[in-house]
């Protein structure tokens, strides 16, 4: 009779009122922070992948400029750059520009059918 007293005595505390609150607050607790653990999971997928897209964009960056070097160590390549960049030419060349004779009637006809507004004089004696 005593044993069967004991375990009504923990039945009625395991069902009591305070019981099941506390096992509530201790049940919402660890759902919350599953849920932020959840949240950092998906936060840590989400920058592997920017990371890894932005690891292809370096190493394929990697590959241009490796290429660029090896051309640079070369004497054509060398004088191919000074030469674009400098406009440098050697003794006994000589530089010619070629225009495009459609590109230039065609902006001349533009500026001489459109004249400038009254505005536009205006502001092109301030100019």
């Amino acid at each position: 009779m005593l044993e069967f007293q004991e375990k009504r005595r923990l039945r009625n505390f395991l069902y009591s009122r305070v019981t099941l609150i506390v096992l509530l607050v201790a049940i919402f607790f660890l759902l919350n922070a599953v849920w932020k653990v959840y949240q950092k999971q998906d936060l840590t997928k989400d920058n592997l992948a920017k990371a890894a897209a932005n690891l292809q964009g370096l190493q394929a960056r990697e590959k241009m400029l490796s290429s660029e070097i090896e051309r640079l160590k070369t004497e054509s390549g060398t004088e191919q750059e000074i030469r674009e960049k400098y406009g440098l030419v050697k003794p006994g060349e000589e530089v010619i520009t070629v225009v495009d004779s459609n590109t230039a009637t065609s902006t001349d006809f533009d500026t001489a059918s459109n004249p400038a507004s009254f505005w536009q004089k205006i502001m092109d004696w301030f100019n």
